[in-house]
């Protein structure tokens, strides 16, 4: 009994600090073939506000959506680890935004688009730099994309702090600061806000009278802004809800002269929904791989440990009692 006990308590031991030296390991990286379609929409009654270019530079009111296709490339992972030494995710993102009667996938231009290739660490999610990444937006494509800070998704054991999150906009990645808890459909969240004051992002020509000028062209400032929300689940690090205000305009003489896009933008119910349902079984596993089995394990390897030595102990001290008691009675 008390050898099956030791062997029970070291099998329970090794177990546990597998998960959580190993196992873990193993299961919280990205994966390589990943596949996915979200949305976002304004929300019904709230109606955006934005320069359609489609309509002769026309400013024009009404509801918007923003569609990301992500798509994993795996030979191009397996280079890019290759070429960098460590275990490296590649994946393409085409990200546009049009009105909801917008076919997003008829190839035809949107009102805002942009095309990502984007190499990033399996367990961080920091961007990392490699010959193979390019962005393209606005037809001006840059190669390699020299993307920084996170992209897609937050850290596997997320934690309460600040982290760099890009911006598209920008092209720089900006601090995304944890703000508090909360829940999204029973899981448990950190709620994390990235804030961008207006700043200058470059300039554009314009016909005059588009901005109330009697010169037939001027150079306006372009103007950005924004705030964007994440709720992510800290197991996994995967947003299960994001939320973007945009507010972009252009100045002539530090005076606001005209909106190109204010927008709110917010991820989608069923969009939600089915983020949850994707990744709530793994974010159980992994916390029960770093926190339950291990902790769990220990105590219990330790407690059959102990039982099985005390079991060993006591059995040549029983066997011994029971050698003096047949010596008396044969005499």
């Amino acid at each position: 009994m008390g050898t099956v006990a030791l062997f029970l308590g070291a099998f329970v031991l090794a177990i546990a600090a597998l998960s959580k030296f190993y196992m873990y390991d193993q299961l919280a990286v990205v994966p390589l073939n990943q596949d996915t379609t979200s949305e976002a929409t304004t929300a019904p009654g709230a109606d955006a506000e934005y320069l359609d270019a489609a309509a002769g530079l026309k400013v024009t009111n009404g509801p918007l959506k923003n569609v990301k296709v992500v798509r994993g490339d795996i030979e191009a992972s397996k280079q890019a680890s290759k070429d960098l030494g460590k275990d490296i995710a590649v994946w393409d993102i085409y990200d546009s935004t049009d009105k909801p009667t917008f076919d997003f996938a008829s190839g035809e231009t949107a009102l805002s688009a942009t095309d990502d290739r984007v190499a990033f660490d399996r367990h961080t999610g920091l961007a990392v730099d490699w010959k193979g990444t390019k962005s393209t937006a606005d037809g001006e494509t840059i190669e390699p994309g020299d993307f920084t800070g996170l992209y897609f998704k937050f850290p596997f054991g997320a934690e309460k702090k600040t982290y760099p999150f890009w911006d598209g906009t920008l092209r720089q990645a900006t601090p995304a600061k944890y703000v508090g808890e909360g829940t999204v459909k029973g899981m448990k969240v950190y709620k994390y806000r990235q804030t961008i004051e207006p700043i200058k992002t470059g300039t554009i020509d314009v016909p005059g009278t588009l901005v109330g000028s009697d010169e037939g062209t001027v150079t306006a400032d372009r103007i950005y802004s924004s705030v964007s929300d994440y709720s992510i689940d800290p197991v996994t690090g995967v947003v299960l809800f994001g939320q973007t205000a945009q507010d972009s305009y252009l100045e002539l003489d530090g005076e606001r002269v005209l909106t190109t896009t204010k927008a709110t933008l917010a991820y989608t119910d069923a969009n939600v929904a089915k983020t949850v349902d994707d990744f709530k079984s793994k974010s159980s596993l992994l916390g029960a791989l770093q926190t339950t089995v291990p902790i769990g394990g220990l105590v219990l390897g330790v407690v059959l440990i102990g039982v099985g030595a005390f079991a060993r102990r006591s059995r040549p001290a029983a066997a011994h009692t029971a050698g003096k008691d047949e010596l008396v009675g044969s005499r």
